[in-house]
């Protein structure tokens, strides 16, 4: 799959040890539904993203930040010309010296989903991103010790203040049903070029079609086919960006074969036309 980011600052990596994966990064691809296992905190320092899980869409503005907990599944829009920002990646697996049933807690932590006594405490966790990205400019030879001291801190306030208990049951239950939608994933990005079948899908985790639909939409928040659609979409947004092909010669290349259809989806995604898109591309240095 695209990696969804291209950095343009140096990456910095703390320590693999302490379990901590800091990115300072220029956003240039949008990222198609996907998870992990690591807690990840998106933190924007300008431009504006779009991400959204659990099927529900959030917008992340500047200097605001976002937690995706491990192993949900989520996708994320970044807002051109370019969208940069702080991403760090949390191994719960590495926490668990700190907190040894890390793994059952569950951490929601957003700017539009505050309650009131909580605003204080995501204040807090603004300043120390704020911190953070301060401490990487200046680059001392104490940033590894004050970098890991600050996700501490972080972790710390999520904890105390944005977390809910999960039982142990549904955490493993989950993660075996997302391997599982790993594995469709993987599928479609091998064939979404070609007419993707419902019933191949359905071969892929040896299940029939009505139970699989039941399981996928459950699990992803969207129907197969709707999922199909989405990783065209991505595809064709980026070819936009980054080809030189004609508009008609992209969506033939990304499996589209519905053109009507597919314009309108696109307007609702990404709220501008293809060839508006594409115009945009040609008058972006970013984008060169």
């Amino acid at each position: 799959m695209m990696d969804p980011m291209e950095t343009i600052f140096r990456e910095t990596n703390v320590s693999p040890e302490l379990g901590f994966r800091i990115d300072f990064v220029t956003m240039k691809y949008n990222s198609p539904p996907h998870w992990h296992q690591d807690l990840e905190i998106l933190y924007i320092l300008n431009g504006s993203a779009l991400l959204t899980m659990e099927g529900e869409t959030w917008h992340i503005h500047p200097l605001d930040l976002i937690v995706v907990d491990s192993s949900v599944i989520h996708e994320v829009i970044y807002e051109l010309p370019q969208t940069m920002g702080i991403c760090i990646h949390i191994s719960k697996t590495a926490l668990r010296r700190y907190l040894s049933d890390i793994e059952l807690l569950q951490i929601i932590c957003c700017a539009e989903k505050l309650l009131p006594k909580q605003q204080d405490a995501y204040n807090r966790l603004c300043g120390y991103l704020k911190d953070l990205t301060e401490l990487y400019f200046v680059q001392k030879t104490s940033y590894p010790f004050s970098s890991s001291a600050l996700i501490l801190a972080v972790m710390a306030v999520l904890v105390d203040e944005f977390s809910i208990p999960v039982p142990d049951t549904v955490t493993t239950a989950g993660n075996s049903q997302l391997s599982r939608i790993e594995q469709i994933f993987q599928y479609v990005e091998q064939h979404y070029r070609e007419p993707v079948e419902l019933q191949d899908a359905a071969g892929e985790l040896g299940l029939n079609k009505e139970y699989f639909c039941r399981f996928f939409k459950k699990n992803t928040g969207m129907s197969f086919l709707e999922y199909v659609s989405h990783v065209r979409l991505n595809h064709v947004y980026q070819d936009l960006l980054y080809k030189d092909n004609s508009i008609q010669e992209i969506l033939e290349q990304n499996g589209i074969l519905n053109g009507k259809r597919f314009y309108k989806q696109f307007k609702e995604t990404f709220h501008c036309t293809p060839r508006e898109l594409k115009k945009l591309s040609k008058d972006n240095p970013y984008l060169q």
